[in-house]
């Protein structure tokens, strides 16, 4: 019973999300909502349960390849149903779609759109281009289907630049994690996660300083870190932990410079959350 457990955290790979709730709190933001847990837990439940989904899926999909290069995974190994996955994945998505129907018409339509992009990546995840676009855009959509329950009429630019920042972030991650299985590192896409900062510097206006400047030390902090991993033999997994929980700080740093101090302690936290369940699942 305990091996089947950790087999579905691991199918789930639930250590991972954290970073679904901070990018909520970053959409949620842009758009221009106040703290209500109501509206804000059932958002958090819809995304949680897209991604869950989203993972499962993965692993549905990829099971062959997984017999040949994983067979510790999961489905591979025998431990977990495909059937059972797939059938439980499919559940999820129906009822974060029907879930999302209570916040609105507008939000329900924005669901289905990021559940569709969850859908192709995990169809086209093993052609590089096509994976790296459609995993970009399922974390930058969160920030839409956030922003758009928050209020259905967004800001533009806070939005665009947002979404940018997180999709430039999430591309150099999916970068580093394709190398992953074969332990070759490939270094370059480290540049696009500074690049993603900038960009979000330029589009978002500084409305806190002093908040900023502090979640930014422990984001640079972090990318040190992640280099600091590259930079070692057989450290590639850890630099791809690191990249994942850096997502948190991200969402920490935007929600520090528009200034929401409650949201952005809430970020830091789901990052420590991702770093300290890592240790015993690894999200990748």
């Amino acid at each position: 019973m305990k091996q089947y457990l950790r087999a579905w955290l691991e199918l789930l790979r639930i250590s991972n999300a954290p970073t679904c709730i901070s990018n909520v709190l970053v959409g949620w933001t842009i758009g221009g909502g106040s703290i209500e847990l109501i509206p804000l837990s059932i958002l958090c439940g819809i995304i949680i349960a897209i991604y869950l989904a989203g993972m499962i899926l993965n692993d549905v999909l990829d099971v062959e390849w997984d017999r040949r290069h994983r067979p510790e995974r999961p489905i591979a190994a025998g431990i977990v149903s495909r059937t059972t996955a797939s059938c439980i994945a499919v559940l999820m998505l129906f009822t974060a779609a029907g879930a999302s129907a209570w916040l609105g018409p507008a939000t329900f339509t924005a669901t289905l759109l990021l559940i569709g992009m969850v859908i192709t990546y995990d169809v086209l995840h093993r052609i590089p281009a096509a994976a790296i676009i459609a995993m970009s855009a399922c974390r930058a959509m969160v920030y839409l289907v956030a922003s758009i329950a928050a209020r259905e009429v967004v800001p533009e630019p806070l939005l665009i630049g947002g979404m940018l920042a997180i999709g430039l972030w999430t591309a150099g991650l999916t970068l580093l994690a394709r190398r992953e299985a074969f332990g070759d590192v490939l270094h370059w896409p480290v540049i696009l996660f500074p690049i993603s900062v900038l960009i979000s510097l330029l589009m978002i206006p500084i409305l806190n300083l002093t908040l900023a400047i502090l979640i930014g030390i422990l984001l640079l902090l972090q990318f040190l870190w992640i280099l600091a991993n590259l930079s070692r033999p057989g450290s590639i997994v850890p630099a791809v932990l690191a990249s994942i929980a850096g997502i948190s700080l991200l969402d920490a740093f935007l929600l520090g410079v528009m200034d929401a101090p409650a949201m952005t302690v809430a970020a830091v936290c789901c990052f420590a959350l991702v770093t300290i369940v890592h240790r015993p699942l690894p999200g990748t």
